[in-house]
């Protein structure tokens, strides 16, 4: 088991989601939500509400449709050990005091689970992995290839559209 992530571009806004099945992805809808504590990830997508379930509560952010125009990419980010330890070292490079003005602080300071990251904030993760880029030193193997797979994610979700966890 492990953290998969998928990434689109151009998604329309339903709105707030009138069921047909109970969640927005029984309808073939993008659902948008994260824990309340992760505000400036979340930039970008409308808080039109908030849900409570036991020992957490959620920003809604509603429904999105795929467009015809809409381009996905999907990715395992890995274990959640491996995800953990591949953010903990870009915080180590480029955040060490999770500083909210510092690189990467919307993927730093979020969860590790699930949630949707929004496209302002999408923006300025993505061009904080284009300007780190050539600074960034993996300490794995496949830690170049995960930084390739979020810059792609970012670039995607810049336009018009977020990153869910999942």
């Amino acid at each position: 088991m492990g953290l998969d992530i998928t990434a689109y571009s151009q998604l329309e806004a339903v709105g707030v989601h009138v069921p047909s099945g109970e969640w927005c992805e029984d309808d073939n809808h993008v659902g948008a939500y994260a824990y309340d504590s992760f505000p400036q990830s979340f930039r970008g997508l409308p808080v039109l509400g908030t849900k409570d379930y036991p020992g957490a509560k959620f920003l809604e952010g509603g429904c999105y449709a795929v467009t015809p125009d809409t381009e996905y990419h999907g990715f395992s980010a890995g274990s959640y050990g491996g995800y953990n330890a591949w953010r903990e070292d870009l915080q180590k490079q480029f955040n060490p005091t999770r500083e909210a003005e510092a690189p990467f602080y919307e993927l730093i300071w979020f969860a590790d689970n699930e949630g949707s990251i929004g496209p302002d904030a999408a923006r300025d993760l993505l061009a904080d992995f284009r300007e780190h880029a050539d600074r960034y030193v993996p300490q794995w193997s496949w830690a170049e290839a995960k930084y390739q797979d979020w810059t792609r994610a970012f670039e995607l979700a810049a336009d018009g559209g977020l990153v869910r966890f999942h």
